[in-house]
């Protein structure tokens, strides 16, 4: 299994890995002519199973076979610190890759120099993620939350957070507790994964450069409140523009092929996300968590508009901590009437290129991140040490009219209507 991992690699990540580790380690120890009082290791991991009762795929893995890679990442963080103003963090990941369905891939998710010149304030430069959620800087962390998995119906909305650029965080007390500020500006590559049941899984690499800020209230009754606003704006790396309407021509299909000039294009896609979340203490051993996400896709037709949201309910007992989920996703607007004008095309056969013709509106209907999807989950959380925990769930997807997280196979018609049934495991740690 080892040798496998290792092999299975990508170089390019490695190399962007170790390249980050040494620039931000190299320009800490520049800033301070120095050598680092004092380097920390840390590392952290889950080993997770999952199956559905559904041959279509689930979230990109899980099915009737059952996965490891729906859950499992392992991972470390390098901490060295030169003087109580100047840090530097480097955190790395191996995980399924982002740009690859069958291989796994090294990343560094933090790499950056930190200078805090006073109690209350805080400065990051190099790559870190936003604090967009409640769990977006320690999602891969699994021993830190829990259930077994963070809701997709609100995490998948904004997946990819991890951005190079600058932060500053303000920290300050009052009488109900303290606050923290955040704001960010930066900028990262990545790539969005499409799925059409004919033509398979395709990547497009884009570049995003984003700024927001998320203020945080951590209560001295232990809960604590986050609302966030996240600005995105992405553009494709190969400068080719992103389709933003496909008209209908001959009252008979919609013309979709990117080099057609009657479809509309855009050169960027603008993304607005607000969230509010709160962790709340309501009794003893008692905790509600709940997160709200509104995702406002500008500039296209086509595109992501969707609201979603999630309500946990966890009681600790001793080790067991068992929770019960409830979870909405939805698409609003245009993206969700045009996927369907899509999927309803059927020219006939008697006419010239019939095939492609509907192949193509397939694929365009299939490449909409539509949702419309509620899930229940009930689980188990088991904490065999303060750094180990063994997790259960089972959980019900009840899907109305599509969902871009369910993938069917080829010549099959769209999942909808209907439930999918996942029973997951997983064993999490930290050290």
């Amino acid at each position: 299994m080892k040798q496998h991992l290792v092999s299975a690699l990508s170089c390019q990540h490695l190399g962007r890995a170790a390249l980050s580790v040494s620039a931000a380690l190299a320009l800490v120890c520049a800033t301070n002519g120095a050598q680092a009082q004092e380097v920390s290791f840390s590392g952290f991991g889950t080993v997770g199973w999952a199956q559905s009762n559904q041959e279509a795929t689930f979230q990109r893995f899980i099915d009737r076979r059952g996965t490891l890679k729906r859950d499992s990442i392992v991972g470390g963080q390098l901490d060295a610190r030169l003087n109580p103003e100047w840090s530097a963090t480097v955190q790395a990941t191996v995980a399924p890759s982002m740009s690859d369905d069958d291989k796994l891939a090294m990343q560094a998710t933090w790499a950056f120099v930190s200078w805090r010149p006073g109690n209350d304030w805080l400065l990051r430069l190099g790559k870190q993620r936003l604090p967009l959620f409640l769990h977006t800087e320690n999602r891969d962390v699994g021993v830190t939350y829990e259930p077994l998995r963070l809701p997709a119906e609100v995490y998948a909305i904004a997946s990819r957070t991890d951005l190079t650029g600058l932060s500053v965080s303000r920290a300050w007390f009052s009488e109900l507790g303290e606050w923290n500020l955040d704001a960010y500006v930066g900028s990262g590559e990545l790539d969005v994964r499409t799925y059409s049941r004919d033509l398979g899984a395709q990547f497009k690499h884009v570049k995003t450069q984003a700024t927001g800020m998320a203020l945080s209230l951590k209560l001295d009754a232990g809960s604590t409140l986050r609302a966030s606003v996240y600005h995105a704006v992405s553009r494709a790396l190969n400068g080719q523009p992103f389709p933003s309407s496909f008209p209908f021509v001959d009252g008979a299909y919609y013309a979709v092929s990117p080099n057609d000039p009657r479809v509309g294009k855009t050169d960027r896609i603008v993304n607005d996300v607000i969230t509010v979340g709160a962790d709340i203490a309501v009794a003893p051993q008692w905790r509600v968590v709940t997160e709200l996400a509104r995702n406002v896709q500008h500039k296209t037709d086509v595109g992501a508009n969707t609201a979603g949201g999630y309500i946990t309910v966890l009681h600790q007992m001793a080790s067991f901590t068992p929770y019960v989920t409830v979870a909405h996703l939805r698409s609003l607007g245009a993206p969700m009437r045009v996927a369907e004008s899509l999927d309803a095309v059927n020219v006939p056969g008697v006419v010239p290129e019939a095939d492609q013709i509907n192949l193509s509106q397939r694929a365009a209907a299939d490449s909409i991140y539509n949702h419309d999807e509620t899930s229940l989950a009930v689980g188990v959380s088991y904490a065999l040490s303060p750094q180990s925990k063994l997790k259960g769930e089972w959980m019900r997807t009840r899907v109305g009219k599509r969902s871009a997280m369910v993938e069917v196979q080829r010549g099959q018609a769209t999942f909808n209507h209907g439930d999918i049934d996942v029973y997951s495991l997983s064993y999490n740690f930290a050290f």
